[in-house]
């Protein structure tokens, strides 16, 4: 963003008060600290680092860890961060450097472990476990605040929403960001096996990235039941991500019918099959996918307002997903940020339409500020 569009930016700013001029800047600080990583920044240099504190908690005999990051001042109330997909879990250093900022500009940020997100075998289990998060944050720690804000990226969108809609704490989460996420997984899998975006209205979406077919494919293996399905779709996958052209004959040739079935659909190329190669697949597999998709839930058991962030370049999960979500919701309860500076969740190089990123953090940073008592 040039120099006199961001001061341009702040006339609003200085014309409406103090905090919304705070909020601004606080906003550019925190562009500027995520965008500097580990190095220093102004952000860095204004406040101490949070105080990460790893705890341990369990409900309804589930036991948990999660990292909890204090803020030097705490003023924004809770934020429950969920990771994506990723082997460090809570300790992913993207998501470290992410808590650390958003401790510094006074969040109390929870990090908790999932474990279905770290070994790529997302299920509704994940959906319990955010719901057990909530829980413990606004009721049993964290200096029990009666409310939190949750936030999610990519595949971990949908069953942070989900969770957020829980009968046992829809009233508590005052606010949902979601990152690059997805609202219906039938059209999501025929986007990332064929190409097809089915809900972008015309809009033509960019190519499906090649490796998200079999990150799909990982992430479903455990509902098949057949320990050798297991072993040889795992073989396929990772030698498929390594090299696509991989040669994988030998190990298809010995999978049986559920393990065919699963693989038919993540190779699959022609649209207006998905739908009856998804119903070849284990029962247990569908009933988790059906589980697992916000466009089959109540949407209007969601109390939290929703603040959806996506790249109109996204090449794994199509933009189309978070306009179609917002416009499943009540006029004013989600607001969708279009920016160029994403890549899927990365933030692209150099920056490329801050603008957008900055929007989005200054109106979470006032949601923030609304519902940081708790009212």
């Amino acid at each position: 963003m040039g120099p006199l569009l961001m001061a341009l930016s702040l006339l609003p700013a200085l014309l409406s008060g103090c905090a919304s001029l705070n909020r601004h800047h606080e906003a550019l600080l925190v562009l500027g600290d995520l965008s500097a990583g580990v190095e220093e920044s102004r952000l860095k240099r204004r406040t101490e680092s949070p105080l990460r504190e790893g705890i341990e908690y369990a409900r309804q005999g589930r036991d948990y860890r999660a990292d909890v990051y204090h803020p030097p001042e705490p003023r924004r109330g809770s934020l429950i961060l969920v990771h994506g997909f990723t082997e460090q879990g809570r300790r992913d250093p993207r998501l470290v450097a992410l808590a650390r900022t958003l401790g510094r500009v006074g969040f109390t940020v929870m990090v908790p472990e999932l474990d279905g997100l770290r070994d790529y075998s997302i299920s509704s289990r994940e959906v319990a476990a955010i719901v057990d998060a909530i829980h413990y944050a606004t009721h049993a720690g964290l200096e029990a605040p009666s409310r939190t804000a949750v936030a999610a990226v990519s595949f971990a969108v949908g069953p942070a929403l989900i969770a957020a809609m829980d009968e046992e704490v829809a009233s508590a989460v005052s606010l949902v960001v979601a990152v690059g996420g997805y609202y219906d997984m039938t059209d999501l899998l025929r986007y990332i096996t064929t190409g097809e975006d089915r809900g972008g209205a015309g809009q033509q979406a960019p190519p499906p990235q090649r490796e998200a077919r079999w990150a799909v494919l990982l992430s479903q293996l455990h509902w098949l039941e057949d320990a050798q399905d297991r072993t040889l779709l795992e073989t396929i996958a990772r030698r498929r991500l390594v090299d696509p052209e991989a040669s994988v004959e030998a190990e298809v040739g010995r999978l049986g019918e559920s393990g065919r079935a699963l693989y038919a659909l993540v190779t699959n190329d022609v649209p207006g099959r998905v739908a009856a190669l998804i119903g070849k697949l284990p029962v247990a597999l569908v009933r988790e996918l059906e589980a697992l998709d916000p466009s089959r839930q109540a949407l209007d058991r969601l109390q939290a307002r929703l603040v959806l962030i996506h790249g109109p370049q996204d090449p794994v999960i199509p933009i189309s997903h978070s306009r179609r979500l917002r416009d499943a919701l009540p006029q004013g309860q989600a607001r969708l940020f279009e920016t160029e500076a994403l890549q899927h969740v990365a933030v692209s190089p150099g920056w490329r339409d801050g603008w957008g990123l900055w929007r989005a953090l200054v109106h979470v940073l006032a949601l923030s500020e609304d519902h940081g008592d708790g009212e």
